[in-house]
């Protein structure tokens, strides 16, 4: 599998806080509280995503075609998945998981 979650060299993560190395903002801080990821200021349904430890969907308007499986090492989208939508996340954690697929950070 050639597709792999990391986190890049210009961005920071503790688990709990993903940011940019320069030029953070509450805008472009996202913030997860173990349920929950959304920026740390603005947030709304529209850019919030839940995390049921499994699943991470939009808390607003989730579908399969929208809500993504972590299993194991992998995440995937929930339907059509396959090789070049698949990805290799490690030791990744789910916020940075987040950062790459659904929030397109980087």
């Amino acid at each position: 599998m050639a597709n792999k979650i990391e986190l890049p060299s210009g961005w920071v993560c503790d688990g709990r806080e993903l940011k940019p190395k320069s030029g953070a903002s509450l805008s472009n801080t996202w913030i997860f509280d173990g349920k929950e990821i959304k920026p740390k200021s603005g947030a709304s349904l529209s850019n919030t995503w839940t995390w049921d430890g499994k699943d991470l969907k939009p808390k607003s308007g989730a579908s399969l075609s929208n809500t993504w499986i972590v299993d194991g090492q992998k995440a995937k989208p929930k339907s059509g998945a396959n090789l070049s939508n698949t990805f290799e996340i490690g030791n990744a954690s789910i916020l940075v998981v987040a950062g790459q697929l659904v929030l397109r950070l980087w």
